[in-house]
């Protein structure tokens, strides 16, 4: 088939949106499995936040809350549940402090590392500063960054 031909079969197809049953799709569907549905699927013309009746919990291990909306349920996860230590449940208020925590708490590597040179890292995350202990640190978080003690204390329980 020369590029002409295949050109002209590909006008003949149409432009525009193509329904996952039509032919153009069969022979690659059939080969590679690539548009096949797998599993039960609802199409609605309202989405759940719209129609406002319907319950759903938090899908977190040990969490009872129940929803009636998405932006219910999205301002629930971020307060409660986004930035959660695996380990220790705590939960932090960034994806930075949450690292600076796995590290510094559960990192047996860290703790090895520490005494060899600074690992512990600001709590703000554009500064790059390191230091050898988490007081030194807090020294510096709150003379150079106003960080509140508040803030340096809750960090600091475990």
């Amino acid at each position: 088939m020369t590029s002409m031909e295949k050109l002209q079969l590909l006008l003949a197809r149409g432009t525009g949106h193509k329904n996952l049953v039509d032919d153009l799709f069969k022979t690659v569907d059939d080969s590679l499995k690539v548009y096949r549905r797998v599993g039960v699927f609802e199409i609605t013309d309202q989405s759940n936040e719209q129609r406002g009746t319907d319950n759903f919990q938090c899908n977190v291990d040990g969490c009872t809350s129940s929803f009636t909306s998405m932006a219910d349920y999205d301002s629930h996860y971020n307060s409660n549940h986004r930035y959660t230590c695996i380990y220790c449940r705590k939960l932090l208020q960034s994806a930075h402090l949450l690292d600076l925590h796995l590290s510094e708490t559960h990192d047996n590597f860290f703790k090895v590392s520490s005494v060899k040179k600074p690992m512990f890292k600001c709590f703000i995350e554009t500064c790059q500063t390191q230091f050898w202990n988490s007081e030194d640190r807090n020294v510096h978080c709150k003379e150079i960054h106003n960080m509140s003690k508040g803030f340096l204390q809750h960090y600091g329980n475990k």
